[in-house]
C-alpha cells in the first residue's frame, strides 16, 4: 500500500526574515508536491512581496478556506497575518514577533485537531511549538539535530551557558538518555541504538565523575546502550560520531556548533518526546540576509523530508506493536512435548 501524501503545516515564522524566501525556493520545484501537501500559516501577501522583490520563480498559491480539501499541487495559505501588517525587511520588530507567534499558535491548534498531519516551523525568535502545545511540560521535549545518520540531542536547550550547570543533574541526564533511546527505537526505528554521552567540561571534572557517569551507569542497567562521557573536542575530531546512532550533548553550543560544521547547514531539528511530529530547518532567522536572495533552502527541504519520514515511522511503529504475536506455551514433563497456542 502506498503511503498517503501528508498535509504538512508550515508556520511562516518571522515575516521580516528569510522564511518566505525558503518557501518560494522549495516549492518552485513541483516534485515537492509528491512529498507533501504544504499548508502555510502566514500571509500570501508577504510571500508575493518577497517573490517580486527578489525576482524569484512564481509558485502556485491557493488561499485556504477548507483544510479538508487542500489543493495537492499548490502551496495552500491560511492567512493569519493581518492585511495591514507593516513589512520591515531585515528588522526584528514587536509586530513581526507577534505575527510569528500567531502563525505558530494557529498551526499548533490545527495540528492538535488533526487538520494537518505534521508541523514544520520556519525561523522565528520567540516561542517554540512545544511551548505552545504543552506550556506546562516544555521540559519534556527533546531537541534532536538530524542529518542523514548524524543525530545530536541536547540535554539542555535554550539555556544560557552561564546557567547550564544547575540543569545538569543525574535525574536530568537519565531522563534525556532514555528519551533519546525511545525516540531512536520508535521514531527512527533503530533496533538497539548506541548512544554517546558527552562530558560537560573540556577535561574530566566533578560533573563527569559525580553526575554524568553515574547517570550512564543507571541507564545502562535499564538496557540502554550508552557510553561516555566523552570530551567533546576529542570526540568530534575523530570518526567517533560514525560509531553511534546518536549523541547527547550537554548544552546548545556544544552540540549545535559541531552539528552545523559537520552538515554545512543542511540539517533539521526534530522535537521528540511529543505525540506530534515537529521539525524545523537548522538555521536561524538570518535577518541580515532577508530579501537579498542569499539563503539556501536545503535545511528546510530536509525538515520536510524528516517530518514525512518520522510521521510514517510512527504510524508503522503503532501498527507493529498493536497486535504482538501471542506467546507460545509448551507443556513439559513428558517425552512428547505439546505446543499449545491457546495459552499465554
Amino acid at each position: 500500500m502506498s503511503e498517503k501524501i501528508l498535509k504538512i503545516g508550515i508556520s511562516q515564522g518571522n515575516p521580516n526574515g528569510i522564511a518566505s524566501e525558503l518557501v518560494l525556493k522549495i516549492f518552485e520545484n513541483t516534485d515537492m508536491y509528491d512529498v507533501c501537501t504544504p499548508v502555510l500559516y502566514g500571509s500570501s501577501k508577504v510571500v508575493s512581496f518577497y517573490r517580486k522583490a527578489m525576482d524569484l520563480t512564481p509558485i502556485n498559491v491557493s488561499i485556504m478556506r477548507d483544510l479538508d480539501v487542500p489543493d495537492n499541487n499548490r502551496v495552500n495559505v491560511v492567512n493569519v497575518i493581518p492585511e495591514a501588517y507593516h513589512l520591515d525587511v531585515g528588522q526584528l520588530t514587536a509586530e513581526s514577533v507577534q505575527a510569528a507567534d500567531e502563525s505558530l499558535k494557529r498551526v499548533c491548534e490545527d495540528l492538535k485537531n488533526g487538520l494537518v498531519d505534521a508541523l514544520v516551523t520556519l525561523p522565528a525568535t520567540s516561542i517554540d511549538a512545544a511551548a505552545v502545545l504543552y506550556p506546562e511540560q516544555t521540559d519534556e521535549a527533546l531537541k534532536i539535530a538530524v542529518h542523514d545518520t548524524l543525530r545530536i540531542a541536547l540535554a539542555t536547550d535554550s539555556v544560557p551557558l552561564s546557567e547550564v550547570k544547575p540543569f545538569i543533574t543525574i535525574k536530568k541526564i537519565i531522563e534525556r538518555i532514555k528519551s533519546l533511546h525511545t525516540a531512536l527505537v520508535h521514531d527512527f526505528m533503530i533496533t538497539s541504538p548506541r548512544i554517546a554521552v558527552l562530558a560537560l567540561n573540556p577535561q574530566s571534572g566533578p560533573e563527569e565523575a559525580n553526575i554524568i557517569r553515574p547517570a550512564i551507569e543507571v541507564a545502562s542497567k535499564d538496557k540502554v546502550f550508552c557510553f561516555g562521557p566523552y570530551v567533546a573536542n576529542d570526540f568530534f575530531s575523530t570518526d567517533a560520531p560514525k560509531k553511534f546512532d546518536a549523541i547527547l550533548a550537554m548544552y546548545y553550543d556544544q552540540g549545535m556548533v559541531a552539528f552545523q560544521s559537520m552538515t554545512a547547514g543542511q540539517g533539521a531539528i526534530y522535537t521528540a518526546n511529543l505525540p506530534f511530529v515537529i521539525t524545523a530547518p537548522a538555521q536561524g532567522l538570518s535577518l541580515n540576509k532577508a530579501g537579498k536572495n542569499l539563503c539556501e533552502p536545503d535545511a528546510f527541504r530536509q525538515a520536510i523530508y524528516l517530518a514525512t519520514e518520522l510521521f510514517n515511522n510512527k504510524q508503522t511503529d503503532v501498527e507493529i506493536r498493536k497486535n504482538p504475536l501471542k506467546k507460545q506455551y509448551f507443556e513439559h514433563g513428558s517425552d512428547n512435548e505439546k505446543l499449545d497456542l491457546t495459552k499465554d
